[in-house]
């Protein structure tokens, strides 16, 4: 039974979360992940609610390509699960692309929010502006339940979800401030232009009134 998807950068390491169900004391769990070509490697599953759920941290994936994970179960809630995990290979890591994920807290390889080639569309997206595309992701994660979820769980935080968007949303507008401060075009210009009332006066040359109504 396949129970998830991850999609990471190459150079990454996936981190896995499975729920057991039935689950006590006899439960136990081993996990391998392999390659399209067939290399298995295994890796630790550890539980702290007596086999209900295990979590672990598969190896460090280098070649892009699709892999699969395969945890087998043992005891009360034998079985065998799977995720598919998806390694894409990133766009070059500009210094930019490592300044949009500082600015949104999305440093732990182990548990990225986002990709590479997603940071890299933000700031396609943003005109190249580091700030903007950090507001924009920070957004993105603020609108999505599933992505709060997993920053909740990934950053081992207590705040509700609720409460978490308001704040992510909040850090958004403060970046969007700070980028228009910077740079006042990001934000748009406009122009003062003087307003000709027709029932009032018509301007001649160089503002000059001509006739009033």
């Amino acid at each position: 039974m396949t129970v998830g998807l991850i999609e990471i950068d190459a150079g990454d390491a996936p981190a896995f979360t499975v729920a057991v169900d039935p689950a006590d004391g006899t439960t136990a769990m081993s996990a391998t992940i392999t390659s399209a070509v067939g290399t298995p490697t295994s890796f630790a599953m550890t539980t702290g609610d007596d086999g209900a759920t295990w979590t672990g941290i598969g190896p460090t994936l280098t070649t892009p390509g699709e892999y699969t994970a395969v945890f087998t179960t043992t005891g009360t809630g034998a079985g065998v699960q799977h995720y598919t995990v998806i390694v894409a290979a990133p766009p070059p890591l500009t210094s930019d692309l490592r300044r949009v994920r500082l600015l949104i807290a999305d440093t732990d390889p182990t548990a990225r929010t986002f990709r590479v080639d997603e940071l890299a569309d933000f700031l396609a997206m943003e005109g190249g502006s580091v700030k903007l595309a950090a507001a924009s992701a920070l957004g993105v994660i603020a609108t999505s339940e599933a992505l709060i979820s997993k920053v909740i769980r990934t950053k081992d935080l207590t705040t509700d979800g609720a409460k978490l968007a308001a704040e992510l949303r909040a850090r958004a507008a403060e970046l969007r401030r700070q980028a228009n401060e910077e740079d006042p075009e990001i934000g748009g210009f406009f122009d003062v232009v003087d307003f000709v009332d027709p029932f009032s006066r018509v301007l001649g040359p160089e503002g000059t009134e001509l006739e009033s109504f």
